[in-house]
């Protein structure tokens, strides 16, 4: 888990493409945002010869993490978390109106690195704003740890609705 891996098959019977294209992908697919070139050398053993075990303990810890840090930060006020289904991280929607002090997603978790330790990417980085992605692939002590301390920092900061008379229904 975490290794980026990709393919790409190229059916051109008629060298259409050229070794331009070929050329531009071997480079495309050797930039440092991809996958790591000696992972995808032993990739073929890697899938081959790793136990099944493997893959069902692995899945079972990021279960395990995902459902830990999707109970507790559900139950802290502002916070919104999304339970993964297949992803090693976990996204947290924040109501921003309920955290003044912030402006926006990229704020919150830079306030949230230097004050509490917790590093937390703000998801208005994948286009996502209002949100921040949270990585389970941690040890469980360091999860539940994690999630007391983005407790802690948003009991600090966390402002409930305003109750304006003009709001209420009769």
């Amino acid at each position: 888990p975490g290794w980026r891996m990709g393919w790409i098959l190229i059916h051109d019977r008629n060298n259409i493409f050229g070794s331009e294209i070929r050329q531009g992908l071997v480079k495309l697919s050797q930039r440092i945002l991809g996958a790591c070139t000696v992972v995808q050398g032993a990739l073929e053993s890697i899938l081959n010869n790793t136990p099944e075990r493997f893959y069902r303990d692995t899945v079972s810890f990021l279960q395990s993490n995902s459902e830990i840090c999707f109970n507790e930060l559900s139950t802290v006020p502002g916070l919104n978390p999304v339970m993964p289904s297949g992803a090693m991280y976990l996204m947290v929607g924040i109501e921003m109106e309920r955290f003044p002090d912030f402006k926006d997603d990229v704020d919150f978790t830079e306030r949230l690195v230097t004050e509490q330790s917790v590093f937390c990417l703000p998801a208005s980085a994948f286009e996502y704003p209002n949100f921040f992605r949270i990585v389970v692939t941690v040890p469980e002590e360091m999860m539940v740890e994690a999630c007391i301390r983005i407790r802690e920092f948003c009991q600090h900061y966390h402002r409930p609705p305003s109750s304006d008379c003009n709001d209420l229904d009769q």
